[in-house]
């Protein structure tokens, strides 16, 4: 471990000296709002973007009100946590999921945009056996080509509670409908 110490005045002049002549050469580089910079999506650092307070603020929201939607169903309080955003490809996103999913594209108008909703079909078989009153620990799932009427039953009613949750976490900046 490197202990501290005070710097002399030489080298003390040396860092402010080397600061001028750096703020010298900032001068010359200077932004123009002119010039066209070539851009790639998915190939760039998209850290420079920015940072996405607004969008974690809302996804905490739809967590708070997601949990409204489960609470029914699984008769205990979920805890519900949000990712930070990231930025990746349809194709990354489809190399991570399971073969057997439910998947639901709503869209959403006022964002420019469609809202894509996965749920893994073991969730959905132990959600469908708590809302009828199974065990809250056993899970029913095997591996199964579609869903029942019954699960699809289960996956329409959080799909419209997911909706009106993110309609509630955005209605501060934005009126939406789903």
């Amino acid at each position: 471990m490197v202990g501290s110490r005070k710097l002399s005045n030489d080298e003390v002049e040396a860092l402010l000296g080397g600061l001028e002549s750096d703020d010298e050469q900032a001068v010359d580089k200077q932004f123009d709002p002119n010039e066209v910079r070539e851009f790639k999506f998915g190939t760039e650092d998209l850290s420079l973007l920015g940072d996405y307070y607004a969008l974690r603020m809302i996804n905490e929201k739809i967590c708070r009100f997601t949990r409204s939607v489960f609470l029914p169903m699984l008769r205990i309080m979920p805890r519900i946590s949000s990712f930070p955003p990231e930025v990746k490809s349809f194709d990354e996103y489809v190399e991570s999921c399971d073969s057997f999913v439910s998947v639901t594209n709503s869209r959403i108008e006022e964002l420019r945009g469609n809202c894509l909703l996965v749920i893994q079909a073991p969730f959905i078989s132990h959600l469908t056996n708590s809302y009828y009153g199974g065990s809250k620990i056993q899970s029913l799932f095997a591996t199964q080509g579609e869903f029942t009427a019954t699960e699809q039953r289960i996956i329409e009613i959080i799909t419209d509670g997911m909706n009106d949750s993110l309609e509630a976490a955005w209605k501060d900046l934005i009126k939406t409908k789903i």
